[in-house]
């Protein structure tokens, strides 16, 4: 009971991470868009996406102390390319590295296909931006959190609940999120004493345009057909609820569920692996 009372209890983010700066990326999207609105209310934000229209909207309906910095970059191109341009912006700003205590990773995007019917190209493609993007985004902050002062620095990934639960057509979404789960606990055990690793798991995020990007339009057209909103789902959650969460177990453990459906799929999984994959294979 008084641990469950104790992850409960928001972080004092400030007095933590002794920062001034917090990074978001894939801020122009629903769960993006809210970890920007939030934490602008307390902190200068470095928001990361790559549609310019999209970030200096962002920008413009969040602005009360001209304390967020939209910073262009695509994690479909060259990743190679992130720290020298991300350096660079810093240098522009007037930034110091040490002033960046927090980054939230989030960049993403969905894919319903049997995994037939798309190239080894197009596979390739999308697991550079569902986990290369955050495999870069860790290496860089890692490195940078290792560096500062500061007692403490936190790197908080965005999973999903989908690592729980194989499903037909979500192959790539399933294995991109299981590396992402998988990278985060090992950052976590390697870094514990100087930085706080997250990897938060929601179940379906209402709100947001995930279901609008191209690889999920096949499931967009059956979803608009039967449900008109994603939040009117009993097992969808928010993406303020899930910003709130996060902020009350960082520092505290290493992976995080959003959601009671996420926690009823996590006891499954281990049903379904455990009686080796028959669960699973009544869904196949």
């Amino acid at each position: 009971m008084i641990f469950i009372i104790w992850l409960n209890i928001d972080v004092n983010i400030k007095k933590r991470y002794k920062c001034k700066y917090v990074v978001v990326t894939g801020a122009t999207g629903g769960l993006g868009k809210e970890i920007v609105k939030q934490m602008s209310k307390t902190m200068n934000i470095i928001a990361l996406g790559r549609n310019s229209s999209l970030l200096n909207e962002l920008v413009e309906n969040n602005q009360t102390q001209n304390n967020i910095l939209p910073f262009i970059f695509d994690f479909s191109g060259d990743l190679s390319q992130f720290a020298d341009q991300f350096d660079s912006f810093l240098d522009q700003n007037h930034i110091s590295k040490q002033d960046i205590g927090m980054c939230f990773s989030n960049a993403g995007i969905g894919e319903f296909s049997h995994f037939e019917q798309t190239s080894l190209i197009s596979k390739l493609d999308y697991m550079h931006v569902n986990f290369n993007s955050h495999l870069a985004v860790s290496d860089y902050f890692c490195r940078l959190f290792k560096s500062r002062n500061s007692a403490k620095s936190a790197l908080i990934l965005t999973s999903s609940l989908i690592i729980n639960t194989p499903t037909p057509c979500f192959t790539l979404y399933h294995a991109s999120k299981t590396a992402i789960s998988a990278l985060g606990l090992a950052l976590f055990t390697e870094y514990r004493n100087k930085i706080d690793i997250l990897v938060t798991h929601p179940s379906s995020i209402g709100n947001t345009n995930f279901m609008k990007s191209p690889g999920m339009k096949t499931l967009f057209s059956l979803q608009q057909k039967y449900i008109s909103n994603l939040s009117v789902l009993p097992f969808s959650v928010s993406p303020l609820q899930i910003h709130k969460n996060n902020l009350k177990r960082v520092g505290k453990i290493a992976w995080t569920n959003v959601g009671l459906m996420t926690d009823i799929c996590s006891l499954l999984n281990g049903v379904g692996r455990n009686a080796k994959g028959f669960f699973w294979s009544l869904f196949g």
